[in-house]
């Protein structure tokens, strides 16, 4: 096998001859994988790209039509691989960035879940540790969303004294936000 052609193993190869296919590829396989490896940069990845060259020319073997050398075919092959390799790795760089930033955008939107709900808790037990009159205020302005005058009516007590108790909870509860 060593004596013939390229173009004689090739012809013995469009007839499944394994030994035509072990001649091509103990001949081109050094090249290929040196040319590989300098585009690369990695030895692995040299290995699979060559890899995947020979099974295509083992799986195409009954249709391969050379119109240059056989060299120039294997070369053309592994450009294409190594062009199809290249678009996936930049499509990987590109997914990962996309995701990077939308588990960035998902940890951001967790922790600020999770701190609005501390600091909820925290202002709910401030307010439960309000005075009697304070809170019972506090919550009617807030939660029953009534004016001061409604309020002062229902507690039979002044409008200064409702404003004075909804300023003093507010400041309470400004304090214990600066606190966390």
């Amino acid at each position: 096998m060593k004596q013939l052609t390229d173009l004689a193993l090739l012809a013995l190869l469009r007839e499944d001859n394994d030994d035509a296919f072990n001649e091509i590829y103990s001949r081109y396989w050094d090249v290929v994988y040196a040319i590989a490896c300098k585009k690369l940069n990695n030895r692995e990845e040299a290995k699979d790209v060559v890899h995947d060259l020979f099974m295509v020319i083992w799986l195409k073997r009954h249709s391969l039509k050379i119109t240059t050398t056989f060299i120039g075919f294997i070369y053309t092959i592994l450009k294409n691989k190594l062009t199809d390799l290249n678009r996936r790795q930049t499509l990987r760089v590109k997914h990962d960035v996309e995701f990077l930033k939308v588990t960035d955008e998902l940890d951001h939107s967790l922790f600020e879940q999770y701190t609005t709900k501390e600091m909820a808790g925290h202002l709910r037990l401030e307010i439960q540790n309000m005075p009697a009159g304070m809170r019972k205020v506090f919550q009617m302005s807030r939660e029953e969303e009534l004016s001061v005058n409604e309020i002062a009516g229902r507690l039979s007590i002044s409008s200064q004294t409702v404003k004075n108790q909804i300023t003093s909870a507010l400041k309470r509860l400004r304090i214990k936000c600066q606190l966390y």
